[in-house]
């Protein structure tokens, strides 16, 4: 287990919300209009070890190949229209998700346990 994947299993386990990288269930609530809050790495700041801070954002999807994943006018990840013929909207989305360790807040991980 790499050092960033240790953290964000440390930070999971810390939560008292129900964190999940389950980017197919999350898609699937983004298509039925949900607004999905998340965290992800941010790009520009790292600790003093390299590791990647975290930044809480939204994700959500305005129409079919248009999701949004960022806050504050900072954008983490995106699947755009002109974006299609890339592949499956799914498939783009969760690329999308893993090239900023996106971890969201599950509102039914309760409910499934």
């Amino acid at each position: 287990m790499s050092k960033l994947e240790a953290s964000a299993s440390k930070a999971t386990a810390d939560s008292r919300y129900n964190l999940s990288k389950d980017y197919e269930r999350l898609f699937a609530l983004i298509c039925q209009g949900e607004r999905v809050p998340a965290w992800a790495n941010t790009y520009s700041m790292f600790d003093e070890n390299g590791t990647p801070y975290r930044d809480i954002c939204e994700v959500r999807r305005t129409q079919p190949y248009e999701i949004l994943i960022g806050c504050r006018g900072t954008s983490y990840g995106n699947v755009w229209p002109f974006m299609r013929s890339e592949g499956p909207e799914l498939d783009l989305f969760s690329r999308a998700c893993r090239s900023c360790d996106l971890t969201w807040v599950d509102p039914g991980a309760e409910e499934a346990s």
